[in-house]
C-alpha cells in the first residue's frame, strides 16, 4: 500500500503565481492564461510569446 504522504490536502489556494515558467524548476506550478500548469523540460511557456505582423497597406476614404 502506498502512503499518500504529508502533502495530501482537500483544499489548496495558490497566490502570486508566475504567468510563465521562466526561471522555474521542473515540476513547479505556474498560471498560464488562467490554467494551472506544471513546468516541463521540453514544453516552454515563455514571457512575451505573442506576435503581430502586417502585410501590405490599407487606405480608407470616407466622403
Amino acid at each position: 500500500m502506498q502512503n499518500p504522504g504529508e502533502g495530501r490536502n482537500t483544499f489548496t489556494v495558490f497566490t502570486a503565481l508566475q504567468t510563465d515558467d521562466s526561471g522555474l524548476e521542473v515540476g513547479a506550478v505556474f498560471n498560464h492564461g488562467g490554467y494551472l500548469k506544471v513546468s516541463e523540460i521540453n514544453t516552454p511557456h515563455v514571457r512575451g510569446s505573442e506576435a503581430t505582423c502586417s502585410v501590405g497597406a490599407v487606405e480608407v476614404t470616407i466622403s
